[in-house]
């Protein structure tokens, strides 16, 4: 199992680009940023702005040893995004979407909109790994390292994902699917497997 920590400040870099290359292929982001952006440049830059977000404010960003993959995670009462971290993403955003910013913005209101409310919960906002090392454990250590914080604790935790290949990763981490946005009791870690794709059908 691979050995996950806290991501260094000047590491920040490294994770932009990590994510980057795991969302190279995605048909959300292929949806969301424009054809006209240089996608490893401009992606890299928006995942960092990202996770500096992350560090600054109440989440935490997570990476293995070797830096293949990362998570950036939210702490409970936290996963909204502030006016402060919607400044810091603006030029990486523009730079990325151009012309479909607004389809970014739209996302974004979806996604809160169908965000589980009702009790606290870990986020996990993003969490991606470079194409050249997956399959080693990494998504699932980065899944784990909070999933059993979350037992402890006695919280869920929650992220969206589109069905296909990321179920793997979830099965591995032992996390169920669930079909809308809700928070289970404790132990329960709810993946809503149907909202990052129907936000990606809306045209």
């Amino acid at each position: 199992m691979p050995t996950v920590r806290p991501a260094t400040p000047d590491e920040i870099p490294r994770v932009g680009e990590a994510l980057a290359a795991a969302f190279a292929d995605d048909p959300v982001w292929s949806w969301l940023a424009s054809p006209r952006a240089s996608w490893s440049e401009r992606a890299a830059a928006w995942f960092a702005a990202e996770a500096r977000t992350q560090l600054r404010g109440h989440g935490e960003v997570l990476v293995d040893d070797e830096l293949r993959g990362a998570a950036l995670w939210s702490s409970p009462g936290h996963w909204q995004t502030k006016p402060s971290e919607s400044v810091a993403l603006l030029l990486p955003s523009l730079r990325l979407f151009r012309s479909r910013s607004v389809r970014g913005l739209r996302t974004v209101s979806a996604m809160e909109a169908k965000h589980p409310k009702a009790r606290l919960h870990w986020y996990l906002a993003v969490l991606g790994t470079d194409p050249a090392h997956q399959g080693h454990g990494v998504g699932s250590a980065l899944i784990r390292a909070v999933t059993d914080r979350c037992d402890e604790q006695g919280l869920p935790a929650y992220l969206e994902v589109v069905e296909g290949a990321e179920r793997a990763v979830l099965r591995s981490a032992r996390l169920r699917g669930h079909r809308g946005a809700g928070a289970g009791r404790r132990a329960d870690h709810v993946v809503d497997v149907a909202g990052a794709k129907g936000m990606r059908d809306r045209r």
